[in-house]
């Protein structure tokens, strides 16, 4: 699952997130609370004691990936900054990874010819 928010609203964890096959997951406190195919404008509706909380992304043009979803407390815009760092781990570990093989096959290729030269006429 690709994180793609992360907020604190009163001692709770929300966390919005996108998953492999196409849905769009709110979760309260590692818990499930809302669940529904990922599209523009798709809203996520929850309640935590007696307050009703809204979460929506709001639109591309809006352009700024740390605020890109919009939390509602009773109705009423809260401002949240999404804690959640967009730059990938995972992105990290593949380039490192990629790398790591296309330098050690070089490497491999190199020490083949050295032990078993080819015999050229």
């Amino acid at each position: 699952m690709l994180k793609r928010a992360l907020y604190y609203v009163d001692n709770h964890k929300i966390e919005v997130v996108h998953t492999l096959f196409g849905k769009e997951k709110v979760l309260l406190n590692g818990k499930t609370v809302s669940k529904k195919i990922s599209e523009a404008g798709v809203e996520h509706t929850f309640t935590i004691g007696e307050n009703r909380y809204w979460v929506a992304q709001r639109d591309a043009s809006y352009g700024d990936k740390l605020n890109r979803f919009e939390v509602r407390k009773n109705g009423s815009p809260i401002s949240l900054v999404n804690i959640l760092s967009q730059k990938s781990s995972n992105q990290m570990f593949a380039v490192v990874i990629l790398c790591g093989l296309g330098s050690g096959f070089i490497l491999g290729v190199i020490i083949y010819k050295l032990i078993w030269p080819t015999v050229s006429s």
